[in-house]
């Protein structure tokens, strides 16, 4: 919940994902959030991102300004 509190997102955040198949779901969310659940390996491109957390099958994101 915090990261969706300082990232400023909402239920109306703008989603959009960048890869689902029977390993892997990854989004963006708002521009600003990538999150990847399940137990394939992805992670988002560029250095922007630094991650936030991540467990057992999921891990998320934010981008750094």
């Amino acid at each position: 919940m915090n990261i969706r509190r300082t990232q400023d997102l909402h239920s109306r955040s703008a989603i959009r994902i960048l890869e689902a198949n029977s390993s892997v779901y990854a989004a963006i969310i708002g521009e600003k959030v990538c999150i990847k659940i399940g137990v394939g390996s992805w992670c988002p491109n560029g250095k922007q991102w630094k991650l936030a957390t991540c467990g057992h099958s999921y891990a998320v994101w934010h981008m750094e300004h």
